[in-house]
Formats: structure tokens, C-alpha cells, sequence
């Protein structure tokens, strides 16, 4: 058994060796391309070109706390959400939704770029980290998608985000801890109402006993009118939640 182990353990390091290698050679011949442009990288570890990535434009100080819109005056929240009330306390976004952020959350979303994922999760993170409220927070959970469009998808985005923001953050993630259990239409082309009504009860929490008496942040992609966040708050807060907050990588 001895010496079965230690020609196994052999064996791994010399294919850990070759899949290195036949890497390294691949990057060499076909040098890694930036994932929103497609012009070659410096480094196989970067997802986006440096042109691309000063596309990229941090939402400026300061922003309303509900939502993230840039401000004019002194006031904590902007003139839509002043007239609103969410379940969710505060939001934050990081990124104002210009062309290139709109092409690569598209490029995640539809077209398999998944490792877009976890680099805009940890854009966001570092946003999410100069928030005081966020060091309240206990655990990350991703805004689930039915599952009938995470088969068509083969996975989920905002997970894929929300694990960039684990990373950054050092929290835990909870994926199966809410469950989107009604097929709803896409948010895209409806009016703010429609989308509120969309998503009403569509979310519902599978394990109340991970979420009693714990501080959640939800993550997700765009915060547009803030419907799907506040759906996913209430069933949180039904649940047990002490409460939630919410994280999406851009303001539309």
C-alpha cells in the first residue's frame, strides 16, 4: 500500500507538472485575450485589457443610500427612493452601468464568460468594504435564479459574484439558502410597477434556520428599481433575518 501511495503521489506531481506546462504553452501560442475585447493580456491571470478595465468608472461620492445614484446636495437618499420604502436597510453599487460594464455583465450573463464572475465581484467588494454597515454583515447570498433558467444557463451569475466578493471580503456564502420558486418574466422591458409586481413572492427561504437572527447582503448584477432586491429582503426577513442589505455591480 506504501508504495502504491507513493507512486500515486509521483504520478500527480508529474501531471500536475504536464497540465502546468501544456498551459504555459498554450498561453504562448495562443496568448490569453482580454474577455471584453479580445486584445491580448500581459498576464493569464487578468479577465480585461487595461483599455477596458479604465472604462470602468466607480459611482462618485456622494451617492444615495438606498440605491447608489450620484447626488447633487447634502441629502442621505435620492428624490426617487425618498417616496419609497424598501425591505432591504441600505444598497450599494459600485460601478455606473456605461457600455463596457453593460457588455461584460452581458458577456456573463449569455455568453459563458464566467470568469468576468468573480473580477466584477471583487470590483464590487471593494466598494462594498469603505461601507460602515457592511462590516455588520454575516453572510453573502447570491439572488437565486429559477431553476429552470439555471439549467438553460448552466449557472448562475450573481453566485459567480457573489464568490468575487467572498474572496475580497473573507465571509461566508450561502447558495442554497433562498430559492427563487416562481418563473417570472424578465425585468428588462417592464415599467417600475410591473417589475415590483414581477417579482412580488417569487423568492422564499429553504433553510430559516441558517438565516435566524443574521445580517444578510444579497448580491446581483444591476440595481435597476431595486424590485428583485427588495422581494428576495422580504422573504429573508420572513425568514428570520435581522436584517439585509444589497450589493449589485452596477446602477442602471
Amino acid at each position: 500500500m506504501r508504495f502504491k501511495s507513493v507512486v500515486g503521489s509521483r504520478w500527480s506531481v508529474v501531471g500536475d507538472w504536464w497540465s502546468t506546462s501544456l498551459d504555459a504553452l498554450v498561453d504562448f501560442v495562443y496568448p490569453p485575450g482580454c474577455h471584453v475585447c479580445a486584445r491580448s493580456l500581459d498576464h493569464a491571470a487578468s479577465v480585461i485589457c487595461v483599455a477596458c478595465a479604465a472604462q470602468v468608472h466607480p459611482i462618485p461620492s456622494p451617492y444615495c443610500e438606498r440605491c447608489s445614484t450620484p447626488l447633487d446636495g447634502e441629502d442621505a437618499v435620492c428624490r426617487v427612493c425618498a417616496g419609497r420604502s424598501f425591505s432591504f436597510v441600505r444598497a450599494r453599487a459600485a460601478v455606473t452601468f456605461d457600455e463596457t460594464v453593460q457588455t461584460m455583465i452581458h458577456l456573463l450573463k449569455y455568453r459563458g464568460r464566467r470568469a468576468l464572475g468573480r473580477f466584477l465581484g471583487r470590483v464590487l467588494a471593494e466598494a462594498a468594504v469603505r461601507e460602515d454597515w457592511f462590516r455588520e454583515v454575516d453572510l453573502l447570498v447570491p439572488v437565486p435564479l429559477h431553476r429552470s433558467r439555471a439549467r438553460e444557463r448552466g449557472y448562475n451569475q450573481s453566485e459567480l459574484l457573489a464568490r468575487g466578493v467572498a474572496d475580497r471580503a473573507d465571509l461566508p456564502l450561502a447558495t442554497r439558502l433562498l430559492t427563487r420558486h416562481q418563473s417570472t418574466r424578465s425585468q428588462t422591458t417592464l415599467t417600475p410597477a410591473e417589475r415590483a409586481a414581477n417579482v412580488r413572492g417569487a423568492f422564499r427561504v429553504i433553510a430559516p434556520h441558517t438565516v435566524a437572527g443574521t445580517r444578510i447582503a444579497l448580491v446581483d448584477d444591476v440595481f435597476t428599481t431595486g424590485a428583485t432586491f427588495d422581494s428576495c429582503a422580504h422573504a429573508l426577513l420572513d425568514g428570520g433575518a435581522a436584517a439585509v442589505y444589497a450589493l449589485a455591480v452596477a446602477r442602471a
